[in-house]
């Protein structure tokens, strides 16, 4: 199994260097969660939930993750 990388991006402006754009903010719809969150535009024009005071991928945090996988 291939390793995982690490998230390389710790600001807003290392993601909006790489080509990511915000889009938006709201709540975890998690049951258990509900936390803040951050929507931003990937460069591949993906939508991908981050966790502002981390700069993380939210489903690195979320209780509720395995529940939003596709």
């Amino acid at each position: 199994m291939p390793e995982k990388k690490p998230w390389p991006y710790n600001t807003p402006e290392d993601l909006k260097e790489a080509g990511y754009k915000l889009s938006g903010s709201g709540r975890c719809r998690g049951q258990n969660c509900g936390a803040m969150i951050e929507w931003w535009k990937t460069p591949q024009d993906h939508n991908i939930p981050i966790d502002p005071d981390t700069m993380q991928p939210h489903w690195a945090t979320c209780p509720n993750s395995k529940s939003f996988k596709r």
